[in-house]
């Protein structure tokens, strides 16, 4: 032959060896399968302990972290039924180019408020995250034809905005007012 018997069993030996790569590569490769399985969309890591021990689980500090990600609170809208989401940036470069130059000039929070307010939706339909307004399914589509729909109707849809953004405004200095005038008398 041509490798001697004795030299065969040192390879042997090396063979099993397994490196923490190898083992990791191949935890990887499980979850990533598990994941594709089941479906999921996103992951957020957290440290399980602050000792960074195996097998040691903290629920106080596993919870503190998920609360500060925001991943709480996307559960709870998950749960509550708002699987659609749009960052206000996206919605509003997707309808700039159709308004009128004063509502153009909005910032995007400001603007998705405002065109949601102002279209009669159920506020159950939508909700506002951080940076993000989430949808109940099909009311995104809905929001969307309105949107797209003939001119004329968005010439209404523009009055209504503005009318919003005055009462709005309106409301906001008026409870500034109230605000101002308990300070006063305190």
């Amino acid at each position: 032959t041509l490798f001697p018997s004795g030299s065969n069993t040192a390879l042997r030996g090396k063979l099993n060896f397994i490196s923490v790569g190898s083992k990791f590569k191949s935890q990887l490769a499980e979850l990533m399968e598990k994941l594709e399985k089941n479906g999921t969309n996103f992951i957020r890591c957290i440290k399980p302990n602050s000792k960074m021990i195996d097998r040691d689980f903290e629920g106080g500090l596993a919870l503190a972290q998920l609360k500060c990600s925001g991943t709480i609170s996307v559960l709870e809208l998950m749960e509550h039924g708002y699987p659609s989401r749009v960052q206000f940036a996206d919605l509003y470069n997707m309808y700039k180019s159709v308004l009128p130059p004063e509502l153009a000039k909005l910032p995007p929070r400001t603007f998705c408020e405002a065109m949601l307010q102002s279209l009669n939706l159920s506020s159950k339909d939508f909700k506002f995250g951080v940076k993000k307004v989430f949808f109940r399914p099909g009311k995104f589509v809905e929001f969307d034809r309105i949107m797209k729909s003939d001119p004329e109707n968005l010439l209404a849809i523009v009055a209504k905005v503005k009318k919003w953004l005055i009462r709005s405004r309106w409301v906001k200095s008026a409870l500034g007012a109230v605000c101002v005038i308990k300070c006063e008398r305190k």
